[in-house]
């Protein structure tokens, strides 16, 4: 399973991000075979550092809540968002020009499988591309989310506002701009570790961003 464990703190919420990146290494050597950090970023006006972490299962993802991030300095909260049936896009290698944005839908649940298949075979405008998309639940009405890359961000609100707003059952779209992104697994890692672990699909492989580091 992915999961998206969001953190905040009240004290010094700037130094959160530093805080959890110093503690990444022990936590990935504690999880050994039982799971990957994957990434992490943080949402512009947004005080939370958001982990994305791929785990064999919810025990171990509570053991790296409670034993792990528990321990960091002036931590006080967390948030998960599981990614239930997440895919993860190939993309052009190099996407210097483009910034990253996390979309999220609120849907009526009777439309919800029309509007994820439909986002799934969506085409994107040119200078846009889809990074990932999954079901998430994470509030009683948003319960879908994508990334997207854009070289224009207005040509990525043109597409929301006539492609995906305008989708049966969806209520209501958010984009938020995703101003800091690292990488806590190299390419040659990603690409080993998703085909062992079905995470990205077999096709057009060899077009993988190198969105993990080099």
């Amino acid at each position: 399973m992915i999961a998206i464990v969001r953190m905040k703190a009240q004290e010094r919420p700037e130094r959160l991000w530093d805080s959890v990146v110093t503690h990444t290494e022990e936590i990935q050597e504690r999880l050994h075979e039982r799971g990957r950090l994957l990434y992490m970023s943080r949402r512009a006006k947004h005080e939370d550092v958001s982990l994305f972490v791929h785990v064999a299962d919810s025990d171990v993802l509570g053991s790296v809540i409670t034993d792990e991030l528990g321990r960091i300095k002036n931590l006080t909260s967390c948030w998960v968002i599981n990614m239930l049936k997440p895919v993860f896009f190939p993309l052009p290698k190099d996407t210097s020009k483009m910034k990253r944005y996390v979309i999220t839908l609120r849907v009526f649940p009777s439309h919800l499988r029309e509007v994820y298949e439909r986002l799934l075979r969506a085409v994107m405008p040119l200078g846009v591309m889809m990074a990932y998309l999954a079901l998430t639940f994470h509030l009683y009405g948003d319960c879908l989310q994508f990334s997207a890359l854009a070289e224009d961000e207005r040509v990525l609100n043109r597409f929301i506002a006539d492609k995906v707003r305008n989708l049966p059952g969806v209520l209501k779209t958010t984009v938020n701009y995703v101003e800091r992104t690292k990488p806590l697994i190299s390419y040659d890692e990603w690409k080993k570790y998703s085909i062992r672990h079905s995470l990205i699909p077999s096709w057009n492989e060899r077009l993988m961003v190198d969105q993990f580091g080099n």
